[in-house]
């Protein structure tokens, strides 16, 4: 009889058991929102992504690299449903001749490319592009072929005809912004272009100095976020933008450096 009453026991769930059981199904059953964004845009959308949770009951995935390989990511996976580059140019990379992947999108914010060198500006950098291509600055500035930084990059010197020039000065290049702050600072290189963006988010930020780049030619990046043709859950990718930029969301952005207005001096 006492053997009986054992076995009952243990087939009997506690309910600490039926807890963890309802836990692990209300996860299944929860929508999966999958964000591909470079590593310039993860520090704000990893707070817009918590509050979203919570509010949607939904899972927010990030997968963060440079606009290459997110591009190639997304074509692979034929799967996803918003993408963020660090820059508008960042969705040429995943353009195709034979499916559209961005169906609709809606604009962030403002990205801003500047040149930063170690306080005290030790090669006495004049501020201006044409400096640049001063062999007495060595420079580090991000890969055109790899993101939006680098792409933009070019782009902005190109207008100057000085691209061919400066890299006459580069001793390498980044596959991103990640690192170009610290490459300052590790001496291995003396003057870098980069987001000014990256500063709102950087151990190192208090120990560059910044020179803004001005003139005509020389816009702000703007950015976009864009709902993918492979997303599982338009509707639901709707209802992210529509935070990201309501007050709330644009307030997020702007405190990591993303603002809605050209003209503004940070």
């Amino acid at each position: 009889m006492n053997y009986i009453l054992i076995a009952i026991v243990l087939l009997v769930p506690t309910c600490s058991d039926v807890r963890n059981a309802k836990e692990i199904s209300e996860n299944v059953l929860k929508r999966e929102l999958i964000i591909y964004c470079e590593n310039a845009m993860v520090a704000p959308l990893i707070k817009l992504k918590d509050n979203f949770e919570l509010n949607n009951n939904c899972i927010v995935t990030l997968n963060n690299d440079c606009a290459q390989n997110l591009s190639s990511l997304i074509r692979y996976r034929q799967k996803g449903d918003l993408y963020l580059p660090a820059s508008s140019s960042g969705f040429q990379k995943l353009s195709d001749q034979y499916l559209n992947y961005i169906v609709d999108s809606v604009f962030i914010g403002y990205n801003n490319l500047v040149i930063m060198a170690l306080k005290g500006n030790p090669t006495g950098f004049n501020g201006t592009l044409e400096d640049l291509a001063d062999k007495k600055h060595a420079l580090k500035i991000a890969n055109p072929e790899t993101c939006s930084l680098g792409y933009d990059t070019r782009r902005m010197l190109e207008g100057e005809n000085l691209y061919n020039k400066v890299l006459l000065n580069v001793v390498s290049l980044s596959t991103d912004s990640r690192g170009l702050v610290k490459s300052l600072i590790n001496n291995e290189a003396q003057l870098v272009v980069n987001w000014q963006s990256d500063l709102y988010n950087n151990e190192y930020g208090k120990e560059v100095e910044v020179f803004r780049v001005y003139g005509d030619n020389h816009a702000p990046s703007e950015i976009y976020a864009g709902i993918l043709s492979t997303s599982d859950y338009p509707e639901l990718a709707k209802e992210f933008l529509e935070y990201a930029t309501s007050a709330e969301g644009i307030s997020v952005f702007k405190s990591y450096g993303f603002n809605r207005r050209k003209s503004l001096i940070f």
